[in-house]
Formats: C-alpha cells, structure tokens, sequence
C-alpha cells in the first residue's frame, strides 16, 4: 500500500504491488455472490491517511480473506497535474512553513472557499474516481481523506449501480469540514468529541458511529514479560526507564534539540530516537556523544514493537501517533502541533489525563523526570492512556464496512 507517488491502485489479495500495470481490461461485472469488494480512498498528503487505508486493508483481509480491497490515491496518483502538484505541497509547507499551513487550512475551511476548491479541482478528481468505480466496481468506496468525499459521492450517482460511500475521519477532534458530508452512508468518528462536530455540520446522527481512529493491529499492550524481552532484542537495558522520541515518517518536529535535551547529562532513562526518512538528521544524531544511553533508529517498520518496549512517547500532536500510543497504553508527552486540524488535539491529551503538553525543551526534561520515577503520575497516566485507547478500532470499521457491503451488494442483485 505504501506507494510511490504516480503508482497505480492495487488490489489487495489479487495481484502484488510491484507487479507491474495490469493489463487493460472492461469492467468487471457484479458477480453473484462473490466476494465482497471495497475500495479505498486516501490522498498523500502526509503519513496518516495512508497509514489508516493500510491498518483498514489489513483489517478487512482478516475478516474476510476473499474480500477484494482496492486502495487507490485520486489525489496524487491518479488525479489532475494541477491537483497532484498543489498536493505535492503539504510535506514541504509544514516542515518549513507551519504558520503558512494554518493560514491555508483555515481559509480552506470556510463554505464558500471549499465549494470555490470543489468547483475548480473537483471535476479532474471526479474524472479519476469514476474510472477507478468503473475499473474495480466496488459495493462500498471508503475515503479517508477530507477531500475525497464530495467528488466521490458524485462519481457514485455516475457508476449505474448502488455503491455505499463510507467516511473515515482520520483527525481526532476537530477536522476540516471536507470530512463531514450529510449523504455518505455511514461517517465513522474517532471520538465523542468529534462525533458532536460532526452532527453540527449537520450530518444525521443515525450515519454516524463512533469507532475510533484506525491503526495498525499490531499497536496493543505489552503482555506479561513482552516489554523486557523486546528491550533485550532492541540492545537496550531492562530495567530502565525507556522514552521513545519520534518525529513523524519525515523525521522533523525538532527532533535534534528534543534527543539533546534528554541526554546531554546523565540521567537514569534510556532513550530510543526514531528519525523516520529523514536520513540527515539520523547521521547526525548517530555522530554525536551521549551522556545518556540512547539508540538513533531511522526509518522503521517496527514501531508497535518500539512502542511496547518503551514507557512514554514524545511526539507532536499528530491523531495517528496519538492512537498508536492509546492503542498501547503508552503516555504522551507533545512537543508541537500543526496548527488548524492538530490544535485542539493537545488540549485532548491534557485534559484526557494521558499525556503533558511540553512545547520548550526545559519544560520537556522536567516532565520526562516526572514520569521517569515510575510513580502515580505516570501509572495513572498508562491507566487512562488504556482506558481511553480503541485498539481494534481498524476492526470494528472493517465489519461495519462488510456489513455496507453486503447490504449493497444484495441491493445490486435485486436490480439485475
């Protein structure tokens, strides 16, 4: 699923991903019976959205093995040049610019700006949608992009045939108001927090269930002796304290000052630096001395693992790293956010008992000192983090999809 941009859909369970462009072929028809047929929907505009297509796709296989999962990206892969080059801007924008993002995401989410977005780069996505219905003929298209949903809405009344649109929202309290539209069949929210948005924009209560956010399966708690046996396979030491500090798929988020401040002097703590694909600042990191034992990683497939090996995740307040931390009963300790979507996920964690809000370096060390003495602070912290998490999340939106699936497939036989 994780795709370079420009590569085409591929169908989960039929072909490998690096097989090569399939060879051109009509429509498939709607089989009678047959297996169930999902497509799914993202943009690459940032790690989330792929990450929760994968964490839906894998989810939906386990359910049903012969169901047919399609994830395609009508953004970036198969869009419009204009639309695939103004989308190819989200990665560069907030890395160096977070303040111009907050500009663009507040304007854009205004009605009468995000119906100018729709009527300019909506017929190009549309255009790309219908062929992808046309060419996989699914029974349910699930977005997981705000972006998405309208045109693809759309591209379903064009396809002949009823299709359900499902919505995945991917931002955990408040979101852009692409995500929510009144005619998608079923909206599957993260929290209260956001199902309560999303009825004041106006979608019925009845299409709205409140799932959690889609993450990977594998993000669980450790069971009895698991944390210490991966700390063993890791290098690291058993007994200590063992803080995880990422910076996103990319590796920015300040990174270099954060792993700094926690081991210029010695401390009683270990620290395991994930620097994602941002191979600079992982050669950098791996150069340097520390005072305290630290491990420099770069980009990894393994971060449930890392996750249950360590006891708080320093992180910004991206949704997909907090359910990935909830998901594993992990305390958080955030150090930034993207302003507009991300916002008001930090007041989320604080006032939700599971993490601390430390956006100085100072402020960073004293809070991890805190936690490190393995006191009721941060046993409370794990207690609620556990309390609050939707580990099976992917699972629970994967049957509510199979259930839309075989609602509409039944509808398409009885027209035949």
């Amino acid at each position: 699923m994780d795709r370079a941009p420009g590569s085409r859909a591929t169908e989960v369970g039929a072909r490998p991903a690096d097989a090569g462009p399939p060879p051109a072929a009509p429509p498939v028809p709607t089989p009678v019976g047959g297996a169930p047929r999902v497509l799914i929907l993202f943009g690459d505009t940032g790690g989330g959205h792929r990450a929760a297509a994968r964490a839906l796709t894998d989810a939906l296989k386990l359910f049903d093995p012969t169901c047919l999962v399609t994830v395609a990206d009508p953004l970036m892969a198969q869009g419009p040049t204009v639309v695939r080059r103004l989308a190819s801007l989200y990665s560069p924008m907030i890395q160096r610019s977070r303040v111009a993002w907050g500009a663009v995401y507040h304007t854009s989410n205004t009605k009468p700006t995000f119906a100018a977005i729709r009527a300019v780069f909506g017929p190009g996505v549309r255009k790309a949608t219908v062929e992808l219905i046309k060419q996989h003929d699914p029974d349910v298209v699930l977005s997981v992009h705000p972006l998405l949903n309208h045109m693809t809405y759309q591209a379903i009344q064009k396809s002949g045939r009823p299709r359900a649109l499902m919505t995945v929202i991917t931002d955990l309290v408040d979101f852009h108001r692409g995500w929510t539209f009144s005619r998608a069949d079923l909206v599957v929210a993260p929290t209260e927090l956001a199902r309560k948005v999303a009825i004041r924009r106006r979608v019925p209560a009845d299409r709205i269930k409140v799932l959690g956010l889609p993450v990977d399966l594998r993000f669980r708690p450790p069971a009895p002796g698991e944390k210490e046996a991966l700390r063993r396979r890791f290098g690291l030491d058993e007994s200590r304290f063992t803080i995880l500090v990422v910076g996103g798929a990319a590796g920015a988020g300040g990174l270099m000052k954060q792993v700094a401040a926690l081991t210029e002097e010695s401390h009683q703590w270990q620290v395991v630096a994930v620097c994602g694909r941002n191979e600079k600042v992982r050669r950098r990191l791996a150069g340097l001395g520390f005072a305290t034992p630290t491990l420099v990683l770069g980009f990894v497939e393994y971060m449930p693992e890392l996750l249950r090996a360590c006891d708080v995740i320093v992180t910004k307040a991206g949704p997909g790293a907090i359910a990935e931390a909830l998901a594993t009963g992990v305390p958080l300790v955030i150090t930034g956010f993207l302003p507009g979507q991300e916002t008001p996920n930090v007041d989320f964690v604080v006032r939700s008992g599971v993490g601390k809000f430390s956006p100085k370096d100072d402020d960073l060390l004293e809070e991890v000192r805190v936690l490190a003495e393995g006191g009721p602070t941060w046993r409370e912290m794990s207690r609620k983090a556990a309390e609050l998490a939707h580990p099976y999340a992917s699972s629970d939106i994967a049957r509510e999809c199979l259930l839309l699936a075989a609602r509409y497939r039944a509808s398409a036989q009885a027209s035949l």
